[in-house]
This record gives structure tokens, C-alpha cells and sequence, in this order.
């Protein structure tokens, strides 16, 4: 569905665009191993965005995405305690979402016409694609060595991580109009971002997916000077 309204863009020519700036940070995990860490998550990136109604916007992101977790080792240190594993990495992240915008006050009208709200909520989803930069992952030193040997050991190769990665990413958040133009807007929302692809190559060292959640405050920059928009729905 995104990427069909997406391809709908040039169409709407009449329609506000803006460029965005985004930057934020939360925490960062992974889906399948017991015990992990939660560690530091930070996103950072351009964006564009395109009024595809008066409560539809279509955005599109490329972040620099970084991922950090500690995975327990299941080896003690010298006063046993456990020894972890720092693991994660970093990500070119492409998100594709579409926006429903919720005023919080009744907007101005005109015979198919609508002027852009000075506030707003908006709740937002769609997909996302990510190649990997740098990725650690964890490998269990024991599950290698209990294939090494044998005709179905797991080679250096499988031992790599995957480095893309899809998934899919839902947030939510408050736009706010800057000044009395209305060139700049200011948005302070949360996405969470879930992977549905295995980090590990081979699914013998186990299973782990990436997930994050991130605040984040974005600068739109509104690139028509229409102070409104047609629509005919």
C-alpha cells in the first residue's frame, strides 16, 4: 500500500512537500536470545515528505542507524559473574511510512481547500530496508565447535552476519508549526522498529532479530509556498 501511494506522488502536484531533518536516540535490543541487554540506539538522517490528502502524508527517510546489546556468554569471570558480549552495529535504515494526521483544532475550510493545522498528532507505519555498515553479532563459540569436524561444520562464511535486513516501523508523535509562515515545522514522536529477518546467516547459531525503539525530533522544511492544499475527499 505504501509503495503504491508512493508512485502516486507526482500526480499530486498541488500538494505540500517538505524536507526533513531528523535526529533521536533510545534503546536497542534483539528478538529470540534469553538474557540480552538492551543497549544504545541512535538515528540521524534526512527525509521527504508529501501531502497525499489533508490527513495523509507519505515520508520517506535515509538514517544512519546505530545498535548496540549485550549478549550473555554463559561464561563466568573470575568472581562469577557473568561475562557479556558487546554486540550491534550500524545500519543505512530506509523507512517508507504514511502519516494520519489528527488536529487538535478544527481546521480552516475553503470550498476544496484546507490550510495546514498549527499543530497536530499524528500516528504513522509502513516498511523499512537496511544494510548493515558494520554488524557484530554474537557467536556462540561452543555451537561452532560442536559441528567443527564433521561434514556439516558451520564455516567462516556462514559465521558471517546478514547484513540486510527488513522490517517493518510504527510510531506516533506531535507536529507544530515554527512562526507565523509556516516555512518550518517541528515533530517530536517515537518509532519502534522491528527486523523480521535473521541476524545469523546460518540458523544453527540461533535466532535474533533486531529491534529498537527511538525518540526523535525532526525539522520539516516546507518546500512550496501554498498556504493550502486541494483536495476533493
Amino acid at each position: 500500500m505504501t509503495l503504491c501511494l508512493l508512485a502516486t506522488l507526482p500526480l499530486v502536484s498541488s500538494a505540500q512537500q517538505w524536507l526533513t531533518v531528523k535526529t533521536g536516540g533510545g534503546i536497542s535490543t534483539a528478538i529470540g536470545p534469553a538474557g540480552i541487554t538492551p543497549g544504545l540506539a541512535t538515528t540521524f538522517g534526512l527525509g521527504y515528505k508529501h501531502q497525499l490528502s489533508n490527513r495523509l502524508i507519505a515520508e520517506g527517510n535515509i538514517l544512519l542507524d546505530g545498535r548496540s546489546m549485550s549478549y550473555p556468554t554463559g561464561v563466568p569471570d573470575a568472581n562469577d559473574q557473568m561475562i557479556y558480549f558487546l554486540a550491534g552495529g550500524s545500519y543505512v535504515q530506509v523507512p517508507l511510512t504514511i502519516q494520519y494526521k489528527i488536529p487538535f483544532r478544527k481546521k480552516e475550510l475553503k470550498p476544496y481547500r484546507t490550510g495546514q493545522p498549527s499543530s497536530y498528532f499524528f500516528i504513522e507505519g509502513g516498511p523499512y530496508l537496511s544494510y548493515g555498515l558494520a554488524v557484530t553479532p554474537f557467536l556462540d563459540a561452543s555451537i561452532i565447535a560442536s559441528y567443527e569436524g564433521g561434514d556439516d561444520s558451520i564455516t567462516l562464511a556462514q559465521q558471517e552476519p546478514r547484513k540486510l535486513d527488513v522490517g517493518i516501523v510504527a510510531g506516533m508523535g506531535v507536529n507544530f508549526k515554527l512562526g507565523d509562515k509556516g516555512k518550518y515545522r517541528l515533530s517530536v514522536g517515537t518509532r519502534a522498529n522491528y527486523g523480521m529477518l535473521n541476524v545469523y546467516k546460518d540458523t544453527r547459531l540461533g535466532t535474533s532479530s533486531n529491534f529498537s525503539a527511538v525518540g526523535y525530533l525532526a525539522l520539516d522544511i516546507n518546500l512550496t509556498k501554498r498556504k493550502h492544499i486541494k483536495h476533493r475527499w
